[in-house]
């Protein structure tokens, strides 16, 4: 039985207001510490020059060319990130994978190649080329928010098809499915309990991985690695979505996550201009141009996060 002080901070869902204000206030100390979340593009790229690398016919031993992607800072507050997300799931029991139909996975994987494609062409993902650049004041930002607000409606109303379809198939069944496997239900619910045990295993490693590289100064980016754990615990606590928030208008017409969005874009560029009219940073920090690429790029990564379902 979870304290109620546990239950709070690691089982119930914090506020999506609570995880815009937060992610807003990391990525302005971001911001100013370093560079603010950027794009995956870089990432993306570094990760494929190494396995090019190791898997050419040069033949170059591994651990030789690690270290160019180990040490790459954006690289690390990704990883950092997914790691972030998985320990504060098992710290909440709520980890698990779930199945999908065939259409499932081909839509996902379809999806996923939209949002690369789109993130190659605007230059950026939706966190480097939408997010951070609004709240920097760079005009690429709105001009890709508004390609993902357009992809987004047509994602939107392909998914409003998909489902009025489906429902039309299951209301012409002659019978519904009945509710089976409650012993499966049962293990599953045993194997939740164990998941807090888990994450505190994991999070000591963590710990003990992190203290032993300072200690040693290996030149690891401890700070971007930190920085992408807590981000990760952040979206995963609050459920904050950048997709739910463009998806969510068109489909449910509900809008609580987009006034999330929009509130931590509104801290972030308070933050950002602060942080240059005193000078810590240069006025033209973090300003890119803009093109029509940026608005294709945006529209064709609205609608891959849209029917990927994130």
């Amino acid at each position: 039985m979870h304290s109620q002080y546990y239950k709070k901070i690691f089982v119930d869902k914090w506020p999506s207001e609570a995880g815009a204000i937060l992610l807003a206030l990391l990525n302005t100390v971001l911001f100013l510490y370093s560079g603010p979340i950027a794009a995956t593009n870089a990432v993306i790229a570094e990760w494929g020059r190494w396995f090019y690398k190791i898997t050419s016919l040069h033949m170059l031993i591994p651990w030789h060319v690690l270290p160019v992607s180990k040490y790459f800072p954006e690289s690390m507050l990704y990883v950092g990130l997914m790691s972030g997300v998985l320990l504060s799931a098992l710290f909440a029991g709520r980890f698990s994978l779930k199945r999908e139909e065939t259409g499932g996975y081909v839509q996902g994987f379809i999806g996923g190649a939209l949002m690369g494609t789109g993130s190659f062409l605007a230059g950026a993902c939706i966190l480097g080329g939408m997010y951070s650049d609004i709240m920097s004041l760079s005009l690429s930002g709105f001009v890709m928010m508004i390609g993902l607000l357009g992809g987004a409606f047509i994602g939107g109303k392909f998914m409003m098809w998909q489902i009025n379809r489906k429902a039309a198939e299951l209301f012409s069944g002659d019978c519904c499915g009945t509710e089976t496997g409650s012993i499966r239900d049962d293990y599953r619910e045993n194997r939740r309990h164990i998941q807090p045990k888990i994450a505190v295993a994991g999070a000591l490693i963590l710990f003990i991985v992190i203290s032993l590289d300072l200690i040693i100064d290996t030149g690891f980016p401890v700070a971007a690695f930190m920085a992408g754990i807590l981000a990760g615990i952040i979206i995963q606590r609050s459920a904050f979505c950048f997709a739910a928030a463009f998806r969510e208008v068109f489909m449910t017409r509900t809008t609580r996550m987009m006034k999330s969005l929009v509130l931590s874009l509104i801290i972030g560029v308070t933050g950002f201009t602060l942080i240059k009219v005193a000078g810590l940073k240069p006025s033209e920090s973090y300003f890119f141009h803009t093109s029509w690429r940026v608005l294709t790029g945006g529209v064709i990564f609205g609608f891959g996060m849209t029917i990927a379902g994130g």
